[in-house]
C-alpha cells in the first residue's frame, strides 16, 4: 500500500509540474511575450525608416539647392540675352527709321537743282527755311535682318567657331557663346 501512495504522490507531483510547465510555455508563446517581441521589432523598423528618411531628406535638400543655383544662372543668362536682343532690336529699329527718312528708289542718285533765290527779305515778311536736299540711294537698304540668335545658330550648325561667328557678325565672343549655350551647340 505504501508503494501505491508513493506512486500516486509521484504521479500527482508529475501532473502538477507538467501543468505548470505547459502554463508557462503557453504564456511565453502568447500575450505579453509576443507583444514585447513585436514592439521591439516595430521599434527597429521605425529606427530604420527614420534613418532612410533623413538620408533621403538630405539628398532632396542638396538637389533643391543645386537646382536653385542652376536656375539663378539660367535667369542671369536669360536677362543678358534679353537685354542684348532688346538692344539689337532698338538698333535695328533706329537703322530702319534712318532708312525711312531718305526715300529709296532703284534709279540713280538724283540731286535736285539749286532752289531759286529767295526774294529780298523785308522786315514784315516771314523767313521760310530751305527744304533739305534729298539724295536717292542706288540700291535698296535691307530693313529686317535676321535676329542675331538665329544667325549665330545657323553659323554654328555650319561648323564655324565662336570667334569666327563673332567676327563675321561684328558682335562679342561672349554674346556668341551665350547664344550657342542656349541653342545647345
Amino acid at each position: 500500500m505504501y508503494i501505491a501512495i508513493v506512486l500516486s504522490s509521484a504521479s500527482l507531483l508529475f501532473c502538477i509540474c507538467f501543468f505548470l510547465y505547459c502554463r508557462h510555455y503557453i504564456k511565453s508563446r502568447t500575450g505579453e511575450y509576443l507583444l514585447a517581441e513585436y514592439r521591439e521589432e516595430v521599434q527597429k523598423l521605425i529606427a530604420e525608416l527614420d534613418a532612410a528618411t533623413d538620408r533621403d531628406e538630405r539628398l532632396v535638400t542638396e538637389r533643391i539647392t543645386s537646382l536653385k543655383a542652376l536656375m539663378e544662372k539660367v535667369d542671369k543668362r536669360l536677362r543678358v540675352l534679353i537685354g542684348e536682343e532688346e538692344r539689337r532690336r532698338v538698333h535695328a529699329e533706329t537703322y530702319a527709321e534712318l532708312g525711312r527718312l531718305r526715300p529709296v528708289s532703284s534709279s540713280a542718285a538724283l540731286i535736285p537743282e539749286a532752289p531759286p533765290p529767295l526774294p529780298p527779305v523785308s522786315d514784315t515778311t516771314p523767313v521760310m527755311p530751305q527744304s533739305p536736299r534729298i539724295v536717292v540711294a542706288e540700291q535698296q537698304i535691307e530693313t529686317a535682318p535676321l535676329p542675331v540668335a538665329e544667325r549665330v545658330a545657323k553659323l554654328s550648325k555650319a561648323g564655324l567657331s565662336a570667334d569666327l561667328i563673332a567676327a563675321s557678325l561684328k558682335v562679342s565672343v561672349a554674346e556668341v557663346e551665350l547664344v550657342m549655350a542656349f541653342v545647345g551647340q
